[in-house]
């Protein structure tokens, strides 16, 4: 039973007029009370778009699909706030692999004097510089009045994720180029067809293997130029196997901006060290609200550290008590001329 004065809802969308009589133009109000209002608000609603976008975002970068992918492109560590990168030491052993006679009983023999050959050990720590992941970008209200969708909303997420993944990789590969155990060779470019191109890059990567750090491709990551990505997704494509990592037979990691040429990182002797903050978290990302010009600022940071200083113990006496911490190439940076 209707109670007096009770409010009744409209059962359908209209526009009325309202006009107070003033010589000005007079307003309009619109009533939505489908089920869909909801919708066609957020659809044209930054912030809802800003709030969707973000925690998007948080939501995979700071969870184990990240952290798994990440562990699959690079060898990373992921330390906890207040710790030190880790470091590697690596022992390389001595071969004392020896030959004798069967027929002879060793029984009675005494050894007087021999050589004893012990392992040189080969330890990692951080390069002389870190790096502070940070991107910003501006989501102006004007841009979104015709509204938006969700797949246009992946699209954007999906976009920022590999402009990310190429800059940062990028500045890794500009740090790597200056670092003391980056060693340098310069190589000619190939030319030709794609295929072609390929097969002289794997063939340049096989030839530049470092021996003491690794014994096949398989051994190492490669970092290169996002430019030669197109070339060797087409020789994957008529070799016929799955993917560029298939064809290559390594890890491969692509960059963007200034091209250092190629990096090969062993697995075994170099990693990533990200940065967790005080929640756990690696990355962090937050929208602030840019009232003089009518949008939204984002900003998504992480830090990382690169472990890929070698070092290793060099005796400077026979007898083996003064020694020297000397830089030992362990990357090898082939730059095509």
């Amino acid at each position: 039973m209707k109670q007096p004065n009770q409010y009744v809802k409209p059962s359908s969308h209209y526009t009325t007029i309202v006009d107070d009589g003033s010589p000005y133009p007079s307003g309009s109000i619109r009533f939505n009370t489908t089920d869909i209002r909801a919708e066609n608000e957020a659809a044209t609603d930054v912030s809802v778009y800003v709030e969707a976008l973000t925690e998007g975002l948080d939501e995979y970068l700071n969870g184990d699909e990240w952290r798994q992918a990440a562990a699959e492109r690079t060898p990373c560590e992921f330390r906890p706030a207040g710790t030190e990168a880790s470091g590697q030491q690596i022992i390389t052993m001595a071969d004392r692999t020896v030959t004798f006679d069967p027929r002879k009983n060793w029984d009675n023999e005494v050894v007087a004097k021999g050589p004893v050959l012990a392992g040189s050990v080969i330890f990692t720590e951080p390069t002389s510089e870190a790096l502070l992941i940070s991107k910003r970008f501006t989501i102006l209200d004007h841009t979104l009045l015709a509204g938006f969708t969700e797949q246009s909303l992946n699209q954007t997420a999906e976009k920022l994720l590999r402009d990310i993944e190429y800059e940062a990789a990028g500045s890794i590969a500009k740090i790597l180029s200056t670092a003391i155990s980056t060693e340098s060779a310069s190589v000619v470019m190939p030319t030709g067809k794609p295929v072609e191109i390929a097969e002289d890059l794997i063939d340049i990567l096989t030839m530049n293997i470092n021996q003491t750090v690794g014994t096949s491709l398989a051994d190492f990551v490669v970092l290169l130029p996002a430019t030669l990505l197109a070339v060797l997704e087409r020789a994957a494509q008529r070799a016929g196997v799955e993917d560029i990592e298939a064809l290559i037979g390594a890890s491969v990691q692509p960059y963007s901006g200034t091209d250092y040429g190629l990096f090969m990182l062993p697995k075994m002797f170099t990693s990533l060290s990200y940065r967790e903050g005080r929640n756990g978290d690696i990355w962090k990302i937050q929208a602030t609200r840019n009232g003089a010009h009518q949008a939204w600022d984002v900003e998504i940071m992480a830090i990382v550290d690169i472990v890929a200083n070698g070092k290793v113990k060099v005796k400077l006496t026979a007898d083996g008590f003064q020694t020297e911490d000397v830089a030992f190439p362990m990357i090898t940076n082939i730059k095509l001329t």
